[in-house]
């Protein structure tokens, strides 16, 4: 898991870039606006696994890929709840395309997902600390 300089540029501009799509999805969750909340809900989440990914030289692409390291990760870290939130980020990210859920709806999946990002940003963080010291 050690991470070239290039490797550490990318992962600090994947976590900025958390940052700010977090800051974007307090925007829109504050107007009520879930659809657009939502994307960028999402974007948080994958920004975040993305960076992970790097420390595994891993480049996480798609969907699909984000998911799977997502869960792999929950594996790894024998935290069964992590895996089952992987899947509540997925509807919220289903939920941008279709605007399908009305508030109450949107409120029980938006706890669930920042309880995920909670825990990836912790993730993220303790790789970080351990990869960039001196650095």
């Amino acid at each position: 898991m050690n991470v070239d300089g290039r490797g550490i540029l990318e992962i600090k501009r994947r976590r900025e870039l958390a940052n700010y799509y977090y800051d974007n999805f307090r925007k829109h969750y504050e107007t009520k606006k879930f659809s657009k909340a939502s994307e960028f809900l999402w974007g948080t989440l994958n920004a975040l696994v993305y960076a992970i990914g790097l420390f595994y030289g891993r480049k996480l692409t798609t969907h699909r890929s984000v998911v799977d390291f997502a869960k792999e990760l929950a594996s790894a870290y024998k935290d069964k709840e992590m895996g089952e939130l992987i899947n509540d980020a997925e509807t919220i990210h289903a939920n941008f395309f279709h605007d399908f859920m009305d508030e109450y709806n949107f409120e029980n999946y938006r706890r669930k997902t920042e309880k995920l990002l909670k825990r990836l940003v912790e993730i993220l963080d303790h790789e970080m600390q351990t990869q960039f010291q001196g650095r």
